[in-house]
């Protein structure tokens, strides 16, 4: 039997996550159109949790809307990657200074662990694997802070990151590449050396986001343009 959610407020919530974590997952493709009435269709919600989660997605920049044609899942362009990796930038180096001050013994040789059992496939050039080991090396980063700000800000980023990272159909040399720009970052941490681990995340961000631009510019116009006429 379906469930479904009977509190507007808890309906629109899970409703938000799951319509979210289908656009990162690439279920819902940039350009894609999500009608109210298509995802009342496809998921056990109905259409005023929809309607708010939808609204909510449009206020963070995963769904734009065309007066005449409804919401379609946006691509980001290349401005908003560039604003994008300036903020990750100054928060994730701050992350990274705090992190080699403040991570205790348990932090690191959990963070040692995660690169020892997901380092040799994201070395062979397993996307999912460097994607997994990335995101516990942050998630990390973001807890030593204590900073539910911070943290909250760099969480919805990274959920661009990753979407944009599958978008691109990033090449196993990317990956390979991307991989070994982190274990620098652990090593400036295990030896506690904000300055070097700051510097060494500057890097990785600033050469994710050279990745970033090989967004499908086709989709994001579409995501725009969906009729093919520029408004």
């Amino acid at each position: 039997m379906t469930v479904r959610w009977d509190s507007p407020e808890t309906g629109a919530a899970a409703a938000y996550r799951e319509i979210k974590q289908r656009i990162v997952n690439l279920e819902y493709q940039p350009g894609e159109k999500l009608s109210e009435a298509r995802l009342a269709a496809e998921l056990p919600f109905g259409r005023s949790p929809i309607r708010s989660a939808l609204a909510q997605l449009k206020s963070e920049g995963w769904i734009e809307v065309s007066p005449q044609s409804g919401s379609f899942v946006k691509a980001l362009t290349d401005r908003e990657i560039s604003d994008m990796t300036s903020l990750r930038v100054m928060l994730e180096m701050h992350c990274a200074r705090i992190g080699a001050a403040r991570m205790t013994d348990a932090d690191l040789a959990k963070l040692r662990s995660a690169f020892a059992t997901l380092g040799p496939l994201a070395d062979n050039g397993d996307g999912e694997a460097f994607i997994e080991v990335d995101t516990v090396l942050h998630l990390a980063l973001y807890r030593s802070t204590d900073n539910q700000m911070i943290a909250g800000i760099l969480l919805d980023l990274r959920d661009k990151v990753q979407w944009i990272r599958r978008a691109c159909a990033v090449s196993s040399e990317r990956v390979k590449e991307g991989f070994a720009e982190l274990k620098p970052i652990l090593q400036a941490l295990l030896l506690r050396d904000p300055e070097a681990a700051a510097e060494r995340m500057r890097i990785h961000i600033e050469s994710s986001a050279a990745f970033c631009r090989m967004v499908d510019h086709t989709a994001s116009r579409r995501a725009r343009f969906p009729t093919g006429i520029p408004g």
